[in-house]
Order: C-alpha cells, then structure tokens, then sequence
C-alpha cells in the first residue's frame, strides 16, 4: 500500500481517538444499538447486562474507560480473552455508534451489588474450598479458570449462574474429558486440548496428562462441569450475596491502582 493512503486512513480513527470522552450523541448511540445487536449480544446480552461478556451497563471497563480504549477493544479484540476483534467486519463509523451505544447505557451503579466482599473472600477460601481448584493473584490450585480478574470479565448475573449452576455454560477448554485406559482404568479431568486423534486434561491433583486416541479405549468430551453444584445448599443466599461481592471485586493489579 502507499505510505500516503495509509497514513491519510489512519487520520481520522487517531484524531478522534486522541480526543477526551465524547458525551454520547443520541443518533449516533441509536446506530450503535442496531450494530451492537448482531455482534455483541451473543456474550454481552440484549441489554448490555452481560452474560458470557461482562456488564456493559455498569460503565467499568476492564480494557480502559476512554472512547479510544473501548474502540481500540471493539476492532481489535482482547488478547488471551474471549473477546474477538471486529475491524474486518465493521466500519470505524459504525464502531465509533457502538462506543456512543455503550456510553450511553452505563449506569455507574457498581456499588450497587449487594453483599459483603470481605466474608466472601473468607467463604472462598475456607467454607467454599473454592481456591483448590481456582487461583486468585497466585494462589490456588489450576484445573478450574483463573479469578484473579474476574470481575470486570464477567457480569454478576453470570457470576451467580456459575456458583449455583455451573454446568448452565461450559467456557470453551473447560469442557469435562474422560479417557478409558487400555487396561479399563479412568482418568477424568478438565479439557486441556481435544481433537480427532488427542486428548489432553487436568485432573483435580493438578497432573497434567496426553493421551493418542488410538492408544487408548475411549476419549469423550463431556457437558457436565466438574464443578460441584452443591453450593446452592452449602451456602445461605446471603453467604451466596457475600461470594458474588468478593467475586466482582476480583480485579486483579487494577485494583492496586
């Protein structure tokens, strides 16, 4: 390409990203929930209430609270996330409306969540058990996902979702494997790599195993997470509240800031 026709592209996307937080136009927030709806319900809700994706609607960004932070989110994605890069497929007007969409329904209301965060970060680690399996800023053990960030990653409603339910949505990678050995011994653990020839898994002691399907009797993915349900019953709803509150706070170095 010319150095100058890239450099005359690039104009308009860096001057408008260079600017502060622009109040959100309600034209442009009106065009920005007609783009929103296709690519971005799916993990962040009709609403914006979350879902797989965080709470929009809660104005607490965990990639950066600037325009130029959430559209540089929205074309690029997030590395090591979920969230997918959409600049092949939309317009830098139409990501400008989304940036418009999603200033214009945050609420600001985090302190809204109920809960106690410090009897939940207790619960967590004692009552729970949860940190043998989940790690928080390096503690904790490995088969389950790491919360160091959860937070701002996930919306509490989800949240909640996957204490009491946890196989309601099984995240890509953390399918359950079961692998019949040769000799009818099982191995049964959380998915670390799967296709048509291998299997890879973490059980609960955190032993990491590979296993050729053609080595062994059988390899199957499961739906069912590995993560007891129990908790509905091992928890008050108010030690639930508690939980939830010391999960939304999970932050990570952000929260040192």
């Amino acid at each position: 390409m010319n150095h100058s026709i890239a450099i005359l592209l690039l104009v308009p996307v860096a001057a408008w990203a260079q600017t502060a937080n622009n109040p959100p136009d309600p034209e442009a927030a009106a065009g920005g929930g007609a783009a929103f709806r296709p690519y971005c319900t799916p993990c962040h809700g009709v609403r914006g209430e979350g879902g797989r994706g965080p709470d929009l609607t809660r104005g607490v960004y965990s990639a950066g609270d600037k325009d130029a932070d959430l559209f540089r989110t929205i074309a690029n994605g997030v590395p090591g996330t979920e969230m997918p890069g959409f600049a092949a497929d939309l317009r830098d007007e139409d990501i400008r409306r989304i940036v418009a969409f999603i200033r214009s329904i945050a609420r600001h209301d985090v302190a809204g969540i109920p809960g106690d965060k410090a009897k939940g970060e207790k619960l967590f680690w004692d009552k729970g058990g949860c940190g043998a399996c989940h790690v928080v800023g390096g503690r904790g053990g490995r088969m389950g996902p790491e919360l160091t960030r959860i937070g701002p990653q996930r919306s509490p409603q989800y949240l909640r979702d996957a204490v009491l339910a946890p196989s309601k949505d099984i995240l890509p990678g953390s399918a359950t494997i079961t692998v019949t050995r040769r000799d009818g011994t099982k191995l049964v653990g959380v998915e670390r790599g799967y296709d048509n020839f291998s299997a890879q898994l973490m059980d609960v002691a955190g032993n990491y195993y590979s296993f050729l399907k053609s080595d062994v009797q059988s390899a199957t993915r499961g739906t069912r997470s590995l993560m007891p349900d129990q908790y509905g019953r091992l928890f008050t709803p108010a030690e639930i509240d508690d939980l939830l509150a010391y999960l939304v706070s999970l932050r990570g170095a952000e929260a040192a800031r």
